[in-house]
């Protein structure tokens, strides 16, 4: 069939952002540079999605396939010259400066083509938003500078974020299930800082990671009174990385098990103290789950554009399947779906920008240090010394959890849960619904469409489970009422 393209989608002009959602044209109008930004972030992640991901995508898949290990350095290195790793960093300071908005937007573009790539560039953002849950300001910037240092180096700088035990997945997410669970870690109080012992496994990032933020209890009796976060070096004596799980989707993220053999962390790596773990945990989940949700919109509408391309070519009785009505039927349900899910899903980014964590970069504060003081210096050792003083660093902490306070935590974690639900589920329809239409072609690796249901599959799973984002949805909407 010849490669003919229906100008939809990853092969339309763009930006298209304000077609999609045609109520960001009032916005626009109150806040133009806003807008503007969120076009150039689908500019250049369209074109990066389609010009240096689509051609190597199914070559990746299988060369990991055969090797779970195997890294495509190379897509990696191109995406962090094009800085698409460090993107929410503002602009003065190195980064592209991407609000919660365009970062959603990249993440819709780049997993349209593959979800793994997408998780592969965009999860490097998780050291700051970590960082940022707490916001003691000498970690913030020192994270900061790691991150647009190891940028301009091509010096990969990867992080993972590890809570699921062999015995412990969802659990560690929600009071009830740490409740009940029973850890295979502990950190011990030592002189200095912590011994840590046991097990992780499940851990994106795992096998590459320089940094590890670990949810660890102190007493594994009591996991929920004494769950603590901690920063790891990968380079830590008593790390070590275990087997790289050879997986049936998003083959080409690693995914690990992690070892810890009396690991000491000092206390100055102690993120969150024992007690307020699960706290820093649902933050954090409060901003992935409905990034989840956008991704699998990326998944969803990368099938339907597989299809289309598809049908638009196959020809069948003399006329092409698109033809066929039922098949219009079926690609309009699809067409609906997403365009109901995007509207949920950049909802919720600019709820982010709005009322999380991100409105940070907005504050007054923030905005004048970037605007008036150069990147040179606020990127230098003067100013890091200035973060690192505990009354300033315990004053940005503070001014952080007053604007984002524990009841905007539990509001973000119904909004998020629902668009991971939303998103994962018509992800996994759509692009079962998509084999369905092309029929035994359709499992054939080399249309790339069976791909996109191997990767849906497994969103319905992580992050927590879409059982349990359910009983979160419940109980914020409904159950609080009871």
């Amino acid at each position: 069939m010849e490669k003919t393209y229906l100008k939809y989608g990853l092969h339309s002009a763009t930006p298209d952002l304000l077609e999609s959602i045609p109520a960001l044209g009032k916005l626009k109008k109150r806040n133009p540079s806003y807008i503007k930004r969120a076009e150039e972030a689908q500019k250049k992640a369209r074109r990066f999605a389609g010009k240096e991901m689509l051609p190597r995508v199914l070559k990746t898949d299988k060369k990991c396939s055969e090797d779970p290990k195997w890294f495509d350095w190379e897509l990696w290195r191109k995406a962090n010259r094009e800085k698409l790793n460090i993107s929410p960093i503002p602009e003065r300071l190195g980064g592209l400066g991407w609000s919660a908005l365009a970062n959603a937007i990249m993440v819709e573009e780049l997993a349209s083509v593959c979800l793994a790539g997408a998780s592969n560039i965009t999860f490097n953002t998780f050291g700051l938003l970590g960082a940022l849950v707490e916001c003691r300001t000498g970690i913030v910037l020192k994270i900061i500078r790691m991150m647009v240092d190891a940028q301009k180096k091509e010096k990969p700088l990867f992080w993972s974020w590890a809570i699921t035990e062999p015995g412990a997945g969802t659990d560690m997410e929600e009071e009830a299930g740490m409740k009940k669970m029973r850890p295979s870690t502990r950190a011990d109080k030592v002189p200095g800082g912590y011994r840590i012992n046991g097990t992780k496994c499940f851990i994106t990032n795992g096998s590459l990671a320089s940094f590890v933020i670990a949810s660890v209890p102190t007493d594994p009796s009591q996991p929920l009174e004494s769950m603590a976060t901690f920063l790891i070096p990968a380079a830590s004596k008593g790390f070590s990385v275990g087997r790289v799980e050879r997986k049936s989707g998003q083959k080409a993220s690693q995914t690990a098990e992690l070892f810890f053999d009396n690991l000491f962390v000092p206390e100055e790596n102690l993120w969150e103290p024992p007690g307020r773990g699960l706290r820093h945990t649902r933050e954090i989940l409060s901003v992935t789950r409905g990034y989840i949700g956008v991704a699998a919109l990326g998944i969803a509408r990368g099938a339907l554009e597989h299809c289309l391309q598809y049908a638009s070519r196959k020809t069948i009785k003399q006329h092409r399947l698109i033809d066929e009505e039922w098949v219009q039927i079926e690609i309009a349900d699809m067409a609906k779906g997403i365009m109901a899910l995007r509207n949920q899903c950049y909802n919720f980014a600019i709820a982010l920008d709005t009322y999380h964590a991100w409105q940070l970069f907005d504050r007054i504060p923030v905005k004048a240090a970037l605007k008036v003081l150069p990147g040179s210096f606020l990127l230098g050792d003067k100013i890091q010394a200035i973060a690192d003083n505990r009354i300033v660093s315990n004053i940005g902490s503070w001014y952080k959890h007053r604007l984002v306070s524990d009841e905007t935590v539990e509001k973000f974690v119904k909004y998020g849960s629902a668009a991971k639900v939303a998103g994962t589920d018509l992800a996994v329809r759509i692009s079962s619904k998509v084999l369905d239409i092309v029929g035994l072609e359709g499992m054939s690796h080399e249309f790339g469409m069976e791909k996109y249901f191997r990767d849906a599959k497994v969103t319905q799973i992580y992050e927590g489970t879409n059982q349990a984002n359910r009983i979160d949805i419940f109980n914020h909407e409904i159950g609080r009422l009871l």
